[in-house]
């Protein structure tokens, strides 16, 4: 199969005459950070030649930079990208918004398996006489759980990279959840797919819940950069955004508030744009996500731009901002998942430049 590499067209034996080894361009490699906030981490570096993708072995297989021809897009949190063993129990201060102080940001982090949102004290189901109420942190414990590695593949006859994991997120008597992840992009191509499957490998039904916070940062964001999406009926919104528009990123502003709307997502192929007409001084680029609002019936936008913080989150989820028993999308509240059965989702990012 022919590709498309630095503006060469060629099979393997093509670029086999040009280079010394496939990792010149292109390949898939497997490190651990050594020093500061990601010290002991595992990381799998997946280059295409378009784009390089760095996933996050110990946090739920989330990805924490993208790069697009050799520029970020991706926002990182103040806090970087910490192993999740700094997340303890001490550090959930105050009632469980703890989580912050290791959320890393990157450009994914997947929130669920079963909860979405700010911490909620819920009623025991897991048949323990002697737990009263189950505790869910924020955004849940998806982030947090480490992957196994079951596939890392690069094939030049077809012409695709792909590696999947596994994330397991379980307790005794508590919730037994595990994603199946699937990475997957063509060689010399600057689009990715995600396939994610969640199943209940427990013995009580699971209300599985799962939002997609992809966050965005400069200087793909900049001053000025729009957003757009296919979603175009407001749900709710904080009442910081009541009384703003949400298409154009202001510059960063002191002291600013987040502001968060909800849209519905219905079904058939959806999509959130991000658009930077001089894109790292490069001219205009495009960032798009896609899905299925049969899946994932919810698009959040979250957008913060205050100094020293300046992230734009486009948030494909099964949950809005009211909450599992408040849902109002069309889709209505997460179902809850029998033990043996799974929950499916599929999405695809691709940047363009004009």
């Amino acid at each position: 199969m022919n590709v498309q590499l630095f503006g060469t067209s060629g099979n393997r034996e093509t670029f086999r005459k040009l280079m010394g080894h496939p990792q010149q361009v292109i390949g898939c490699e497997v490190f651990e950070a050594l020093d500061g906030e990601m010290r002991s981490q595992r990381i799998l570096r997946v280059r295409n030649g378009e784009l390089e993708l760095e996933i996050l072995l110990d946090r739920g297989f989330d990805i924490g930079r993208v790069l697009y021809r050799g520029v970020p897009t991706q926002w990182v949190s103040p806090a970087g990208f910490r192993h999740p063993h700094t997340y303890i129990p001490g550090a959930m201060e105050p009632n469980g918004w703890g989580w912050l102080r290791s959320w890393q940001g990157g450009f994914l982090t997947t929130v669920g398996f079963d909860h979405v949102g700010a911490p909620v004290l819920s009623p025991n189901r897991h048949l323990h006489p002697g737990v009263t109420g189950e505790w869910r942190y924020t955004h849940g414990f998806a982030s947090f759980s480490p992957s196994v590695t079951e596939l890392v593949s690069v094939d030049w006859e077809l012409g695709v990279i792909a590696v999947q994991a596994q994330v397991r997120q379980a307790a005794a008597f508590a919730e037994h959840l595990v994603l199946t992840r699937r990475i997957e992009m063509n060689i010399g191509e600057p689009t990715f797919h995600i396939y994610d499957s969640v199943r209940n490998d427990g013995y009580v039904e699971e209300p599985i819940q799962v939002m997609y916070h992809f966050n965005l940062g400069w200087p793909l964001l900049a001053p000025g950069t729009q957003v757009m999406s296919s979603c175009t009926e407001l749900l709710g919104s904080t009442d910081s955004a009541r009384k703003d528009q949400h298409q154009i990123m202001p510059p960063p502003t002191p002291k600013d508030l987040e502001r968060v709307w909800d849209w519905n997502a219905l079904p058939g192929k959806q999509w959130a744009e991000l658009k930077n007409e001089n894109f790292a001084g490069r001219g205009p680029m495009k960032l798009r996500i896609s899905w299925d609002g049969s899946q994932l019936p919810h698009f959040v936008q979250w957008r913060n731009a205050c100094e020293a913080m300046y992230v734009q989150g486009l948030e494909p989820s099964t949950t809005g901002i009211n909450g599992h028993s408040a849902d109002n999308s069309h889709a209505g509240s997460a179902p809850f998942i029998e033990p043996g059965k799974s929950r499916e989702f599929s999405l695809t990012i691709s940047m363009a430049q004009e």
